[in-house]
């Protein structure tokens, strides 16, 4: 088997920002003891850095969650970042692979938090139950069946980029309003026939139809799209998906569409609000780069606006100076230890 190393760089450069990087979204329910989380926050973030990866992993003490991305040259024959990582997690761990040609992320982070899918709902433990998974081929069938109410369970802004034909937009503008939501729409006898739910990449699926089984009388089903949109846009042809539009996603490809091939129409994100901008959105009278766009400008406070004008000052000065206004310390530490 061919090994794969992280490639040597100059000094001065991050990462290889010219190597096609692999981009690997995953999670994981499962208990994990609260007084071993620093060491895995740790050794997580050593043996990370060790192959130039940068992204996101929450970890708690329901389990993990994140996206990372790390230089994948073409030629490789093993991928020991994936295998680490699995590995860790007894090869247990759910994941959505794909690619970019540079980092969709700035640097990398550990982070230990109280939940890895917020939801501020203590009585909400997937390990116990969730909804009936349904993979991609057979996720069509719930969306034409009239007795089966399927739910977006995603953000506003999240929704305008892509949805499903036929699903319920719950207009939430952060997951913790979804409980809420629910309560007032399928709980006990509001509750339709059936139930399917769709998100991202699953991981919120995992809570929110654990908490529809507790508010719907027992002989409710309550399905879930297995893997999410980016399975579905994964697996299904374009010609016989029911999706419309494409799918945000967390990193800096804004969003993806079938194949999990990058957008050509939304290029960057409102740096307020997040909502994905597409060229017309540049145009809007309600943009002004890195304060606002149409659907916050009449939303931010003062104190907001004054952040986000130091924070884009900062970003200019970095551009003029020619140095990475976003970088990782860390990142550059271990790569001048790789290279002596």
């Amino acid at each position: 088997m061919k090994e794969y190393t992280l490639p040597k760089m100059a000094a001065e450069e991050a990462s290889p920002a010219s190597m096609p990087h692999r981009v690997l979204a995953l999670y994981k329910f499962t208990p994990l003891p609260e007084d071993n989380l620093k060491e895995l926050q740790q050794e997580l973030e050593n043996e990370l850095r060790k192959f130039g990866a940068r992204g996101t992993l929450l970890v708690a003490t329901e389990g993990i969650n994140g996206t990372i991305c790390y230089p994948y040259p073409p030629s490789a024959d093993n991928d020991p970042v994936y295998e680490y990582i699995q590995g860790k997690f007894g090869n247990t761990l759910r994941t959505r692979i794909s690619s970019y040609n540079k980092p969709v992320f700035a640097r990398l982070k550990i982070k230990l938090k109280s939940e890895i899918v917020t939801m501020h709902q203590d009585d909400i433990h997937p390990t116990e139950c969730v909804g009936t998974y349904v993979g991609p081929e057979k996720w069509n069938e719930l969306l034409k069946d009239p007795e089966c109410t399927v739910i977006d369970t995603r953000n506003e802004y999240e929704i305008d980029v892509g949805t499903f034909q036929n699903a319920i937009n719950p207009h939430t503008q952060s997951f913790v309003e979804f409980p809420d939501w629910m309560k007032k729409n399928i709980s006990g006898d509001k509750a339709p026939k059936k139930i399917a739910m769709f998100c991202t990449g699953g991981i919120r699926c995992e809570k929110a139809t654990n908490s529809a089984l507790k508010m719907v009388p027992k002989d409710v089903p309550v399905y879930h799209l297995e893997g999410g949109i980016l399975n579905y846009l994964d697996t299904v042809k374009p010609e016989d998906s029911l999706y419309n539009g494409e799918c945000y996603v967390f990193d800096q490809r804004v969003a993806v569409s079938y194949g999990l091939k990058p957008s050509e129409k939304y290029f960057t994100s409102c740096h307020a609000c997040r909502h994905p901008l597409c060229a017309e959105d540049l145009e809007h009278k309600g943009y002004v780069e890195g304060l606002s766009c149409q659907w916050c400008a009449d939303k931010i406070t003062e104190k907001q606006r004054e952040r986000f004008a130091q924070r884009q000052k900062q970003i200019e000065l970095a551009k003029k100076s020619g140095t990475v206004h976003i970088h990782d310390p860390k990142e550059l530490k271990a790569q001048k230890s790789i290279q002596t």
